[in-house]
């Protein structure tokens, strides 16, 4: 998961392009790192020339350059408690010191996205939210942090940076881990089935399993128990590795049994279409 902490290390330490050192910096790298540089600089608010260097210090990971980021910028954050106080009090609870869902579904208004929105998932990652429905203080300060965002108009600004998250592979794979504990019952180890088939249709619908309803008929059918943390995380390896084509697969292989199952049901459907 994301360390703890906030983007504002690199508004600390300047934004901006950085002139000469900027084009020099730029010059000298591929496609592929002026690409990450520009997604970095997207969500961290860093200028080009720090973003270069903490991702060359980084071996050009994004992710681990990011979390870099968001570890060190806790101390350094130059966004003031006070300004986030104002902007949590627009939205918390009248009764409960948390935002629920009424202040989410405002948020969600004044950001003009829809709260079922997948980008919703991305803003709860940054903010660590332990359960969906629900942020306390201390994630809502958090999200706002890591993100360098002392408005909701500039947390509006940064969304197509985000809504990007989506559509690059190791970050949907954070996003799609994420979302297994964050659509827990309070105190439960395992997801609820119905809860489970949609995130499933949700965030498949993003990555385009072409299996995705199969597999949600299947479970409603014969499975029709809570989903395991280990059966959620695998049918997205699962997923990403097969694809719609099964003919290459191992029953020996170390795939949980319900996986098994599925692969078996799968063919006799087809077997019998």
């Amino acid at each position: 998961g994301i360390a703890r902490g906030g983007a504002g290390l690199c508004s600390r330490l300047g934004k901006g392009r950085g002139g000469l050192s900027y084009r020099k910096t730029m010059n000298r790298l591929n496609k592929s790192q002026k690409e990450k540089v520009r997604h970095f600089v997207a969500i961290t608010d860093c200028n080009e020339s720090l973003a270069a260097s903490i991702l060359r210090s980084n071996q050009w990971n994004l992710e681990r350059a990011i979390e870099y980021v968001f570890a060190e910028g806790a101390e350094y954050s130059s966004i003031k408690p006070a300004t986030l106080e104002k902007i949590y009090k627009q939205y918390k609870d009248k009764d409960e010191d948390l935002v629920m869902a009424a202040g989410i579904a405002k948020l969600c208004e004044d950001l003009g996205v829809d709260p079922t929105d997948p980008i919703t998932l991305v803003i709860s990652r940054y903010m660590g939210a332990a359960v969906m429905g629900e942020y306390t203080k201390e994630e809502f300060f958090r999200g706002f942090q890591r993100l360098n965002c002392d408005s909701v108009k500039a947390l509006k600004k940064k969304l197509p940076a985000l809504r990007n998250e989506l559509d690059d592979a190791t970050k949907f794979k954070d996003i799609y881990e994420f979302s297994f504990g964050f659509s827990r019952e309070k105190g439960q180890k395992s997801l609820l089935l119905d809860t489970a088939i949609g995130m499933w249709q949700l965030l498949f619908g993003i990555y385009k399993w072409p299996l995705c309803d199969q597999w949600c008929d299947f479970v409603a059918e014969c499975h029709k128990k809570a989903i395991t943390k280990d059966t959620w995380v695998q049918l997205f390896e699962f997923a990403k590795q097969f694809g719609s084509d099964l003919s290459a697969y191992d029953e020996n292989g170390a795939w949980p049994y319900l996986i098994d199952e599925f692969v078996e049901w799968h063919n006799e459907k087809k077997a019998n279409a």
